[in-house]
């Protein structure tokens, strides 16, 4: 049966999941999207190239956020959230790439030298050279990486089986 998760509960699902599911409304339709990010202080932070999801995002900013987790078909533990977007510009934008960049280095394989995106981790995904001019465009308003934070304001969890 079913139980709600303690607030403590709550913040070490969302600490420990890599992919979160990102909730929003783009040009009047329920938009989903898979997305990478790290918890910190009760705020997601997150990263993404320009496009759908971004303008989405700035046009609504109120957004719902889910992760889970599935062990067994009676083992598993959900959250949603509902918070408010937020796009970093400069010193907050850089501080939370580093944290974003620290989540996901562990990850990257230690055989990884010489891959392309080696260098900046998920940076390279969105495009942006490995340059150290590009390092100093993240936060501005035009680089192509647009870094975010959803404020979370209500959270809610459940969950089935012991954790």
């Amino acid at each position: 049966m079913p139980t709600p998760m303690t607030r403590d509960e709550i913040d070490e699902l969302l600490t420990a999941a890599l992919i979160g599911r990102l909730g929003m409304i783009a040009e009047g339709q329920p938009y989903v999207v898979p997305i990478s990010f790290a918890y910190r202080d009760g705020a997601v932070y997150c990263h993404s190239a320009q496009g759908r999801k971004v303008q989405a995002l700035r046009t609504q900013p109120e957004v719902c956020f889910e992760v889970d987790e599935l062990d067994h078909i009676d083992r598993w533990r959900s959250v949603i959230a509902w918070g408010s977007f937020q796009q970093l510009l400069g010193g907050e934008a850089k501080e939370a790439t580093e944290l974003l960049v620290d989540r996901f280095r562990p990850l990257v394989p230690a055989t990884a030298e010489g891959h392309q995106g080696a260098e900046l981790g998920m940076m390279r995904t969105l495009d942006i050279p490995r340059l150290a001019e590009a390092r100093a465009r993240v936060g501005q308003s035009s680089a192509a990486a647009v870094v975010f934070r959803v404020n979370l304001h209500t959270l809610t969890g459940r969950k089935e089986g012991e954790w």
